[in-house]
């Protein structure tokens, strides 16, 4: 499953997009999750690193800033996110080389050319082994976005992978699932459960919510784990 986001300030640009990208998964058989967004602002403010996949970008004027200005400072933010430019100025998207932009796709979208385009960037996202995790799952091998698991969780002898890919059941220990992962946005939040700072959204006393499930917090972690996390959001672990 891919993260894909969709930055235009047009609407009916933005569904466009999104039947585009039925029309792919209809085709290609590639699952993925979609976020829109009207403003590169918004996108901007809200943006964290490893979150996307894919970014498809509208590179004219959007609420107060244009997409090659958007471009770079999320370059600034972030490297290696695959950006593609959707515009009707094709001359403006040539400029994308500055931005390290992959492709551009021009506007009105065309379901056939965007499905080649598109086939591209994902293949360039499964070609980078540090963006994916194997588990080996009752005899198959399972391959995660490490950027959509949500937490481990021991369970007996076995981790429980939860990932917005589904739940997972692997057997070995956390130490060893950690070791695997090597990803500094992982964080333990008591002995038996590790979870993934994108997607803490509160820290309170005893406990951490991480993507809507409320988590225990040992004591002897409060100090380490909040660390952590303020690191993390400071753009320390990005």
């Amino acid at each position: 499953m891919f993260s894909i986001a969709v930055v235009d300030d047009d609407p009916a640009e933005r569904k466009s997009v999104a039947e585009c990208l039925d029309y792919f998964r209809a085709r290609s058989g590639n699952e993925y999750m979609l976020t829109e967004y009207a403003s590169t602002e918004t996108f901007l403010m809200e943006y964290e690193r490893g979150t996307f996949d894919i970014v498809l970008m509208d590179i004219e004027f959007m609420g107060g800033q244009d997409g090659m200005e958007a471009a770079v400072k999320l370059r600034e933010l972030d490297e290696n996110v695959i950006l593609m430019f959707v515009t009707k100025m094709a001359q403006m998207a040539i400029r994308g080389y500055e931005v390290d932009a992959l492709d551009f796709i021009v506007k009105p979208l065309e379901k056939s050319s965007f499905f080649l385009k598109l086939s591209r960037a994902v293949r360039r996202v499964s070609s980078n082994p540090e963006q994916t995790v194997s588990l080996r799952c009752e005899g198959e091998m399972v391959s995660l976005r490490k950027n959509l698991i949500v937490y481990l969780e021991v369970q007996g002898h076995s981790v429980i992978w939860h990932s917005r890919e589904g739940d997972f059941r692997e057997y070995l220990s956390l130490s060893a699932a950690e070791k695997k992962l090597n990803d500094p946005a992982f964080e333990r939040c008591d002995r038996g459960t590790l979870v993934n700072m994108r997607f803490v959204t509160r820290i309170k006393q005893n406990s951490c919510v991480v993507g809507g499930v409320e988590l225990p917090l040992a004591r002897e972690r409060r100090v380490s784990f909040k660390k952590a996390y303020a690191d993390y959001l400071s753009g320390i672990k990005r």
